[in-house]
């Protein structure tokens, strides 16, 4: 596209994040994400949504939250979906102590926690064995 000096637009972007992501390439997806961004493109909440998901299946727990605060930076507020990703990836990962924090910090935000994000963290307590 750029040898044919077609300009890539936000969805251009979008799929090949979502695409990169999808085959756990992970450091290329934020790469892309980084130039989106430094094209002067808004991600939207789907961009940022994929991101977080791949590196949470990816293993990168800590990259994950680290990604939440530079949405929080970028004035994106993160939604239920956004914090029930990294819920689930903190209780997978045995970090239920971050997971419950994480969970505090939604509900003082006013985003109200769904069924789902208490399933995630039923699961990890359990799995901990604080039944």
């Amino acid at each position: 596209m750029l040898k044919l000096g077609v300009e890539p637009s936000a969805v251009t972007f979008s799929t090949l994040i979502n695409g990169l992501c999808n085959q756990s390439k992970i450091s290329e997806a934020v790469s892309i994400f980084d130039e989106m961004t430094e094209r002067g493109y808004q991600p939207d909440l789907i961009v940022y949504s994929t991101i977080l998901k791949g590196l949470c299946k990816s293993g990168n727990t800590d990259r994950a939250v680290r990604f939440l605060r530079l949405m929080e930076g970028r004035s994106f507020e993160p939604n239920v979906v956004a914090y029930g990703t990294i819920l689930d990836c903190l209780c997978e990962n045995g970090l239920l102590k971050e997971a419950l924090d994480l969970l505090s910090e939604m509900k003082v935000k006013g985003i109200r926690p769904n069924i789902i994000t208490y399933s995630c963290l039923i699961h990890g307590m359990y799995d901990s064995g604080q039944q």
